[in-house]
């Protein structure tokens, strides 16, 4: 694209090259900002300093058993846009779409070209925080619902970061996010609650997170799911819209920590009796503990005030990924991620020996 850009790519290939990793280039013109396509050999994507904009395929080989650590390298990386995959195996697809984090999986087809309504756009991690262009819950976020409430800013004692660390620790909630009754278990533990967490309760309960089947063309399956984001800080600023945020944290199979002065773990009390992953403390987080907290996703946070904005300051100073400040008090779509996976049907082909094979 210009001069500075034919340099870095150039000098790029020249680096490897010179190491003995260059397995294939071809010429480029002399004129112009043209770039030699180059293939280099890589030990894996840990080797990628930094994105290579240009014509350079990286290629490394591994053991099929190690496929896995492949997939768990990909993710340490911390980006989340599209990943491809072309294999004939289905046993390989499908555990290999089970481990990666991405927004949009391509399966045996190209990685572009993704059409509203068929192949929802939109990455995680480092690529986004969503939702999904074109998905279902794309055209809601641009909606104007009222003004938003300034909300109240927390009073009380900030709360020791080892405290806050050490309730992290206890909060797993792999097995809750397996778990159809969800929903059920919170309806138990909430009867008789009015007022807003009712209202969030019922808003969960109506919320679809079965996997969605798009259309698409012939030969093409598309497909969306819903996962949970993770734990969830429930910051209120008050003790039953903290409850509220849990009820959708939990709803959607994430922990949940509620950090709210006055009353956090008796308003919270049943929701912890019921098994649910989720600790409650008394008082409030100091926005500055979020720069570098470790072990939560997702952050909410009723109202628009300078608590609000400080907190959404101190998330935008992390590095890794980004995390969403959710000031809505009730949202219960932003506490999943939408992933989607759309499969090329026809690339398949007839040899039925090797699609069975699990080697």
């Amino acid at each position: 694209i210009d001069a500075d850009a034919k340099k870095g790519i150039m000098g790029y290939v020249a680096q490897h090259e010179k190491a003995g990793t260059l397995l294939k280039k071809l010429d480029a013109p002399k004129e112009g900002t043209y770039v030699t396509p180059a293939v280099v050999k890589v030990n894996g994507i840990e080797d990628m300093e930094h994105e290579i904009f240009g014509p350079v395929l990286h290629v490394a080989t591994f053991k099929a058993r190690n496929i896995d650590k492949v997939v768990d390298a990909i993710n340490d990386r911390g980006y989340g846009l599209t990943f491809g995959l072309h294999t004939r195996i289905d046993d390989r697809v499908e555990q290999i779409v089970e481990r990666i984090h991405a927004g949009n999986t391509y399966v045996n087809r190209n990685q572009i070209g993704a059409i509203v309504g068929s192949q929802p756009f939109g990455g995680e991690g480092l690529s986004g925080t969503g939702p999904k262009a074109g998905g279902p819950h794309y055209l809601p976020r641009f909606r104007r619902v009222g003004k938003r409430d300034a909300g109240e800013i927390p009073r009380g004692e900030n709360i020791e970061r080892s405290d806050v660390e050490a309730a992290l620790e206890k909060i797993d909630a792999r097995n809750w996010s397996a778990r159809p009754d969800r929903v059920s278990v919170l309806r138990a533990a909430l009867t008789g609650r009015t007022g807003i967490v009712r209202k969030a309760l019922a808003e969960t309960a109506a919320f679809d997170t079965t996997p969605q089947t798009l259309p698409g063309p012939t030969g093409e399956s598309n497909r969306m799911r819903m996962f949970p984001r993770g734990t969830v800080l429930c910051l209120g600023p008050t003790p039953e819209i903290a409850v509220a945020q849990a009820v959708q944290a939990l709803g959607a199979g994430c922990g949940a920590l509620v950090v709210v002065p006055g009353a956090a773990s008796s308003m919270a009390g049943a929701l912890i009796a019921s098994g649910a992953p989720i600790v409650a403390l008394d008082g409030k987080i100091d926005p500055g503990l979020l720069t570098d907290l470790e072990s939560f996703s997702v952050v909410a946070a009723a109202g628009a005030s300078d608590w609000t904005r400080d907190l959404r300051i101190a998330l935008s100073q992390r590095s890794g990924a980004i995390l969403p400040l959710v000031t809505e008090t009730i949202a219960p779509e932003r506490y999943i991620l939408e992933r989607h996976l759309c499969i090329d049907t026809t690339a398949a082909g007839g040899n039925a020996s090797l699609l069975a094979t699990t080697s």
